[in-house]
């Protein structure tokens, strides 16, 4: 007889499917058909390491005989990234170019270290069409629209979008009429985990504010239970952007043997709760590469031993499950 999947299993694989459908939608930008939408070439390889590092190569036409190509961004202003022509062993001519693509807002005059012949290009944010241009020997320009280059790994362990530690992002994205994009901007303040140490009788949590101003960086650590809505509220201590808060076992109120779940959220004055999440990753399944063991926290005069198990909730939040142990055990 074939066994029914627990609840758990069954609420895991449903987010696996509203987060696939949403990374496909994130990849999606719906504009409109622009006027040069049209002729196309597909991009042979069209990707972003490290979140900022744009690399593309595309094949020239074979009714043209290209003199020089540029990569263009954006439409009546472009910003113009000049491409190398290489000759390919089966007789076709590639378009191949390299650049660093930062946001403006987000740069604060800092020196950044380039490699040699690559050249950097600070963008507003919004999202900036793909255009090639071919130059012939009469000096007669062809422009092409970019198609999206197909996925490189679609099953790997990483997703295809880096994470950046600033809090801006750079990502390749498709219109509806499957012409790529670079968007471009920074993402809505975010709370996330830099480090969970579990003691003896206390976790100490520190946290992250991200991608806010500096007044806003203040607060308390609160943890909301889910079975009654309760909620508690530890102070935290405040160094710049960084929050450290220690939770002891009286923070998780009285509990019984029965384990309990309590969400964790930054408490922020006049602005809204923020879930604290593990920090941003690329890894694909952070759920079964991020696991925290069940520990035992004791009261400072022993009296009360209370089981925890820090864990990640499916969407990435922090949570924990909570029990008071039955005296003498």
């Amino acid at each position: 007889m074939r066994q029914l999947p627990t609840p758990h299993k069954v609420m895991r694989k449903g987010y696996a499917v509203v987060r696939s459908a949403r990374s496909r939608l994130d990849s999606l930008v719906l504009v409109p058909p622009s006027t040069d939408d049209w002729p196309r070439v597909t991009a042979e390889h069209l990707s972003l390491l490290d979140g900022r590092t744009l690399n593309f190569c595309v094949r020239v036409p074979e009714e043209l005989t290209a003199a020089s190509a540029s990569l263009l961004l954006g439409g009546s202003s472009p910003v113009v990234i000049p491409l190398t022509l290489v000759q390919r062993s089966d007789g076709y001519v590639e378009a191949q170019g390299t650049a660093v693509l930062d946001l403006l807002e987000a740069d604060a005059g800092r020196q950044h270290p380039m490699p040699a012949g690559v050249r950097r290009f600070l963008l507003a944010a919004g999202q900036w069409r793909l255009s090639v241009v071919f130059t012939d020997a009469s000096g007669t320009e062809h422009r092409y629209a970019v198609a999206k280059a197909p996925r490189l790994m679609p099953d790997g362990p990483t997703v295809p979008e880096p994470v950046r530690e600033d809090g801006t992002y750079c990502r390749l994205i498709a219109s509806g009429t499957g012409r790529a994009y670079v968007s471009l901007g920074r993402d809505e303040a975010q709370a996330e985990i830099v480090s969970l140490r579990i003691g003896w009788s206390e976790v100490t949590l520190e946290g992250r504010l991200v991608n806010a101003p500096a007044e806003d960086c203040c607060g308390d650590v609160e943890l909301v239970r889910r079975n009654g809505k309760a909620t508690r509220v530890v102070p935290a201590t405040w160094h710049g952007d960084t929050f450290v808060c220690s939770l002891k076992p009286a923070d998780f109120g009285d509990l019984g043997a029965k384990e309990q779940i309590f969400d964790v959220r930054l408490q922020r004055p006049h602005r809204r709760s923020l879930k604290i999440s593990r920090r941003r990753t690329d890894v694909r399944t952070p759920g079964d590469v991020f696991r925290m063991p069940y520990r035992l926290l004791s009261t400072e005069d022993d009296s009360a031993v209370l089981r925890i198990n820090p864990y990640y909730t499916p969407i990435g939040s922090l949570a924990f499950r909570a029990a008071h142990l039955p005296s003498g055990c």
